[in-house]
């Protein structure tokens, strides 16, 4: 039997730290918080939550409820957490059938319906109709105006439409919208491309390296402005340990909740060094169904690696680079950064959203190199991607070792698709 993601890590970085362990300056990992009864959890804030009406007062007898969830890029434990918010709204006098649940893809993959049944659980689907979020298909959007920065707001029509809309998602950093939980449920989890394309050009021209780990910064404003104009009643955010387990849920107020969340998950996922090593170590889990998602490791990475140094990228990517956005890295590997950062104040180009993670991208690369361990992604793949192929992370060090010397410092870092090193005595805005 094959081992898992984890298992191989572990064996790999074991290894690492049985050679090298004179190179080790740093290794960070999700700080182990201690988990809580999940379910008990959320019924209370469910009844007492956050600058915000209990949830069974905001709902009532007769209306038509949407339940806006993650997707499985998602850690959140939605099979548990659903039935009771479901339950709470039936004890609030809407029904089953008054219910449906839009898996907010952004311009993700839709889910297959095993991939449905495993997002939600069984008997969420038994009790109410589980739909993607149909981002491709313009007849299952509404445009209903723009923010006041001029960025044309088009969402799910039956979102948008419901009497009341819960977003349910984990708080966890993001390379763009600081933390990811809140008002990303809404945007860009439930909106048309072009209203996804204009945040994401956003965040990628000012830049990661501004917006990660800021809940208050530009991106992040303007996606609460458009959670705020589609309606957005009250959301359920969970923060997990490394292990996957619950350890804080907030309910309530999109702003006031999402924020007394992220104060925890900054506890779980920004770790402090103590210096920036000349080759960083990361596997991007749990960010590992495709590059689109595996990037955080590269680029959480940066921040904890020096100019001109090297990430070793551990990961696995069954879809490859990208299900909807790969074409995009292919077309344009071979542009520069400057005509790139010209297409996108432009607004040209037919995938903008590809666009700026590619800028992302190769801005990365433009600091650091990357070899990539990964049995999924192909050697075209790593190719497109600008990666250097090695077999195993020993290989990885051994050649950095070989051009910048033995007694080259290295970084480790688990987790790294969520959790992100700040250098000690930095303060992060």
């Amino acid at each position: 039997m094959r081992s898992t993601f984890l298992e191989r890590w572990f064996e790999e970085i074991d290894e690492v730290k049985r050679r090298y362990w004179r190179n080790i300056v740093y290794e960070i990992a999700p700080k182990d918080l201690p988990p809580i009864d999940e379910v008990r959890a959320v019924k209370e804030a469910l009844r007492k939550p956050i600058a915000s009406k209990p949830l069974s007062e905001i709902a009532g007898p007769g209306m038509k409820a949407v339940v806006v969830v993650d997707d499985i890029t998602r850690a959140t434990p939605r099979q548990r957490i659903l039935p009771v918010i479901l339950d709470e709204l039936n004890h609030a006098g809407i029904l089953d059938s008054d219910i449906k649940i839009v898996i907010a893809l952004g311009t993700h993959r839709y889910l297959k319906s095993e991939e449905i049944v495993k997002c939600v659980g069984e008997e969420v689907v038994r009790r109410v109709e589980v739909l993607n979020h149909e981002w491709m298909d313009k007849e299952k959007l509404v445009y209903i105006g723009e923010t006041r920065s001029g960025i044309p707001v088009y969402v799910n029509k039956l979102v948008y439409e419901a009497d009341l809309i819960v977003g349910v998602g984990c708080i966890i950093p993001h390379l763009y919208a600081g933390y990811g939980g809140g008002a990303k449920i809404i945007q860009p989890g439930v909106c048309g491309e072009i209203t996804t394309a204009r945040t994401h050009v956003l965040g990628a021209l000012i830049g990661p390296e501004n917006l990660l780990g800021n809940p208050y910064n530009e991106v992040r404003m303007e996606m609460e402005e458009v959670a705020e104009t589609v309606g957005l009643d009250f959301i359920v955010n969970v923060v997990l340990n490394g292990r996957g387990e619950v350890v804080k849920v907030v309910a309530g107020d999109m702003r006031e909740a999402f924020r007394k969340g992220v104060a925890v998950a900054e506890e779980v996922y920004k770790r402090e060094i103590p210096r920036l090593a000349d080759v960083v170590v990361v596997n991007s889990y749990p960010a590992i169904l495709d590059y689109w998602q595996a990037i955080k490791g590269l680029v959480h990475a940066q921040l904890g690696v020096k100019e001109g140094g090297t990430v070793v990228l551990y990961t696995d990517c069954p879809d490859g680079i990208s299900a909807t956005h790969g074409k995009v890295f292919e077309k344009y590997t071979k542009m520069s950064l400057t005509e790139i950062e010209k297409k996108l104040k432009e607004a040209e180009g037919e995938d903008l959203i590809g666009l700026s993670t590619l800028f992302v991208h190769k801005k990365c690369l433009a600091k650091t190199k990357c070899i990539c361990i990964s049995e999924e992604l192909s050697i075209r793949d790593k190719e497109i991607l600008s990666f250097t192929h090695a077999d195993t992370i020993v290989k990885a060090i051994e050649e950095v070792l070989s051009e910048y010397g033995r007694d080259s410092e290295i970084g480790l870092i688990h987790h790294g698709g969520e959790v992100f090193p700040q250098l000690k005595g930095c303060i992060v805005k």
